[in-house]
């Protein structure tokens, strides 16, 4: 019997925290009782830790790149000796579960070899469907618009993600499919589809058009009662449940192949501006013009610019509203700067003396939007010098950031290195998890979250947010508006960022030919003075997000 949405949910948020060492308890028992009692949750836990696995060795391949090319020295960060036990309960607790779904799953494997085969390629097509874009990958998902996958979608990719043989059910909304062959898609929702090969799709329902060069000649696109050749053209598809579709050739020329291919009937050939219609029975009638209109490449792009547009605009009145905001301390929106301006000003307007950054070797590039800016940090030194007087006994630091690589110690937004007491960090560490570190009068106190910066993320715009709540006592941490973790306080004391750094983890008091910056662009940082609740923050990353398409972090 098969899971429930609801159960699917459950089952991955289930394995997502055994993955990050962060299971325990009854939630631990949960785990290894379901995992003994149903084959469905065997079949996915194995696909789970297979998609990990691949997951590791793909960081570790990283990371040892990166030692290879450069011996860089990093800010070292203390180590706690209880992680070392953290660790070993963890690993114990892995352990344990591999070993109870042991021999369930090998008397699962036994009765259905043939699934097994068909999971593994599953697997692999996840696999692809998350890392960075690889040969091994058949397509990738380069553009979308009001995306809305399907619950029972077995992938739900979000732009940039590489694409495989997996099924996919778009609900609604434009998705551009870019094939490693070269043919170019664009399918409307709601549509089902599934990527067969480099050159070779399936789509048994919605609207399809391909843009098809003569280096993908022999592109394919297979129905229900039959099959679309390319000879090096653009055509448009519709394909509806019961079997019957219409297919109109924009340019070029293409074959329809019907399954009964021994008739004169199921056989077409189709030039520029014709169209038939192919029945649900498979037999075709030639029709002047196809039922509906085809959206092509041009349209997704203009939508896409449309959209951009709008919520550019959004995100303007959103800032001009934060700026006049009192709990405002400081406020870089990234934007209006000449090319060339080495002061990175501070919007906050309640102020008598604006508080600019100074800019130091970054460079402006392009940010979340057309025309609006950001700064990319690439060399050792890059930073922007902060100046904030006074201490914030609460506070919310907020930032979208464009990562390239992880370094293994410490990726910085913020860093202050000062001994003094308020003293504060705010980044990324070698893993992906998201670190505030704060000084007191007993040493260096460090607020880590589960991992939430995966390698897919690379090259994306994401919205970091951690409050610092003195009143109720704790510290949240938040990924793209969704808080990921909540830690008590351990000593109240107030914060400083006066002389502070964004993107780069320097010595104390020096400046050095390797100095520590982060790799990859910052486009907006916000510090409130007040500890915002969880639907502020989302309300924000919701306004200020590039693109209108949501992130499913976790797929069923």
């Amino acid at each position: 019997m098969g899971l429930t949405d609801k159960e699917i949910l459950e089952l991955h948020e289930l394995l997502d925290d055994l993955v990050e060492n962060n299971l325990a308890g009854e939630r631990l028992r949960r785990l290894e009782e379901w995992i003994a009692e149903s084959e469905a949750v065997r079949r996915r836990y194995v696909r789970f830790m297979d998609l990990s696995s691949s997951l590791r060795h793909y960081a570790e391949e990283c990371f040892n790149e990166e030692d290879d090319e450069v011996g860089e020295k990093l800010v070292p960060f203390e180590t706690k000796p209880q992680d070392l036990l953290g660790i070993f309960r963890s690993v114990a607790a892995v352990a344990a579960v591999v070993a109870l779904c042991f021999f369930g799953y090998k008397s699962y494997q036994r009765s259905q070899n043939a699934s097994a085969s068909l999971n593994s390629q599953m697997a692999e097509g996840s696999r692809s469907s998350i890392t960075q874009p690889s040969v091994n990958a058949w397509g990738q998902l380069t553009s979308a618009l009001g995306v809305e996958w399907a619950s029972d979608s077995e992938l739900r990719p979000v732009r940039g993600d590489s694409l495989r043989g997996i099924p996919m059910k778009l609900a609604a909304g434009l998705a551009q499919v870019e094939l490693r062959h070269g043919a170019t898609l664009v399918i409307e929702g709601p549509a089902d589809f599934r990527l067969l090969s480099p050159n070779e799709v399936s789509l048994t329902k919605g609207k399809l058009r391909a843009i098809v060069p003569q280096a993908a000649a022999g592109f394919t696109v297979v129905m229900t009662k039959g099959k679309v050749i390319d000879l090096g053209t653009e055509f448009g598809l519709h394909a509806w449940e019961n079997g019957s579709a219409e297919i109109f050739v924009y340019a070029g020329k293409v074959v329809f192949e019907g399954k009964e291919r021994d008739t004169e009937r199921a056989f077409a050939e189709l030039e520029a501006g014709q169209s038939v219609f192919v029945d649900a029975q498979g037999e075709i009638e030639w029709i002047d013009m196809p039922s509906e209109p085809f959206i092509g490449a041009a349209d997704v792009a203009y939508r896409s610019m449309e959209e951009a547009q709008r919520r550019y605009a959004g995100w303007v009145a959103l800032s001009q509203e934060l700026a006049e905001d009192k709990r405002m301390a400081l406020y870089f929106t990234f934007d209006d700067h000449r090319s060339w301006a080495r002061a990175l000003r501070d919007e906050v307007n309640h102020k008598k003396k604006r508080e600019d950054g100074a800019i130091v070797g970054c460079k402006w590039i392009e940010g979340r939007w057309p025309g609006k800016g950001a700064l990319r940090f690439s060399g050792s030194n890059d930073r922007v010098r902060l100046k904030l007087k006074g201490r914030l006994s609460n506070a919310t630091f907020m930032s979208w950031v464009r990562l390239d690589r992880l370094r293994k110690e410490f990726n910085p937004i913020l860093h202050l290195a000062s001994s003094r007491k308020g003293a504060v960090s705010w980044g990324f560490d070698g893993r992906g998890r998201m670190l505030l570190r704060t000084r007191g009068e007993a040493g260096s106190t460090e607020y880590v979250s589960p991992v939430v910066f995966r390698s897919n993320q690379f090259g994306q715009w994401v919205h970091l947010a951690t409050t610092f709540d003195s009143r109720q006592g704790k510290v949240t941490h938040y990924l793209d508006g969704r808080p990921f973790s909540r830690e008590a306080m351990q000593g109240k004391t107030g914060l400083t960022l006066d002389g502070g750094e964004l993107g780069n983890a320097n010595t104390e008091d020096k400046v050095v030919s390797d100095g520590q910056s982060i790799r990859g662009a910052i486009d907006e940082f916000l510090v409130f003075r007040d500890a915002l609740g969880a639907e502020e923050v989302r309300e924000l990353y919701e306004i200020g997000r590039p693109f209108s398409m949501p992130r499913l972090d976790r797929l069923p």
